[in-house]
């Protein structure tokens, strides 16, 4: 009950003290392991990490499937590879997170396990194992298209893009996988069931066009020639108007997506040497958010200000 209004440190409390009263009576292994497993959670949830850590591992030797069932071994795996997340422990996170993985796969709902392979592979990609990420993210994509999880499936892809152009298979290979996930986004969107499906997967299929966009215009190299470069630019310029083209279709509730969007092709507009077309982007944002006041509404106005500010000084030059 005091977990689930919130009061975690009271919650912790009371878990600290049936782990303690579990040991006296000699059932350290079993209710002992159950407490420490809550405690090991409820501390996660304040923020703190190693404690809950420390808590959690101590728990798992004695965590059995059945005596406390395989959904305790794989909660507490889960929980660890957060704790490690949040202290910077990646290959550890994915170590967990694959161990939990191993054995959600053997359950008939197969999301947990999905869902810990996505999670593991994160892990894997910001522990610079890029190899082991993709073959990771590969699995979860498999697993999403068998739940018919279309979102996830395009994120994994996402994922493996970048993945892919930042490595040996280089941008023609991110470019084959962003193109995919953009194939999965409409199809689906074509033949969601009803309204509010089809804009979550437009949100998805305008968040797909403009990472697009973004690989293809961070794979120039700084010695790159112009010839190259503006190749490079226009191609990256046409995923970031299709992104634009989505997320414009969805009205105000996608309004701080298609204006980051908008800005992201207006500084490529300037860098392509159109200054009108840029500014008419920049002006576009100051016109979106004229009368608003929220914190994405001043961060866009200040991008589309410093934007016009460095057109302004190219012009004087």
């Amino acid at each position: 009950m005091l977990a689930a209004s919130g009061r975690f440190p009271e919650a912790a409390g009371h878990a600290l003290e049936a782990a303690h009263w579990a040991d006296e009576a000699g059932q350290g292994p079993t209710l002992g392991a159950w407490a420490r497993h809550q405690l090991g959670g409820f501390l996660l949830r304040q923020g703190r990490f190693a404690e809950a850590a420390e808590v959690l591992e101590s728990a798992l030797p004695d965590l059995t499937a059945e005596t406390h069932g395989d959904g305790a071994i794989v909660q507490t795996q889960w929980w660890l590879g957060d704790c490690h997340t949040q202290l910077g422990e990646h290959r550890e996170a994915a170590e967990r997170r694959l161990q939990a993985a191993e054995i959600a796969r053997h359950w008939p709902d197969q999301r947990d396990h999905a869902m810990l392979a996505h999670l593991a592979a994160e892990a894997l990609g910001r522990a610079d194992l890029p190899a082991e990420a993709d073959r990771a993210y590969a699995r979860a994509g498999d697993l999403w298209r068998e739940l018919g999880d279309t979102p996830g499936l395009v994120r994994s892809l996402r994922a493996r893009a970048w993945l892919a152009a930042g490595g040996e298979a280089g941008l023609d290979a991110g470019r084959e996988l962003m193109a995919e996930a953009a194939r999965e986004c409409s199809a689906a969107a074509d033949a969601a069931a009803d309204d509010d499906a089809r804009a979550r997967l437009i949100v998805e299929l305008g968040h797909t066009h403009r990472q697009f966009g973004e690989l293809v215009a961070r794979s120039v190299d700084d010695g790159a020639d112009a010839e190259t470069t503006q190749a490079a630019f226009e191609e990256a310029l046409r995923h970031l108007t299709e992104a634009i083209a989505a997320f414009a279709s969805l009205g105000a509730g996608a309004l701080g997506s298609r204006t980051a969007a908008e800005l992201a092709a207006g500084w490529l507009e300037a860098d392509l040497g159109r200054p009108d077309e840029a500014s008419a982007r920049a002006r576009a944002v100051l016109a979106a958010y004229e009368d608003a006041n929220a914190e994405t509404a001043e961060a866009r106005r200040a991008e589309a200000d410093r934007l016009l500010e460095v057109l302004a000084t190219r012009q004087q030059r």
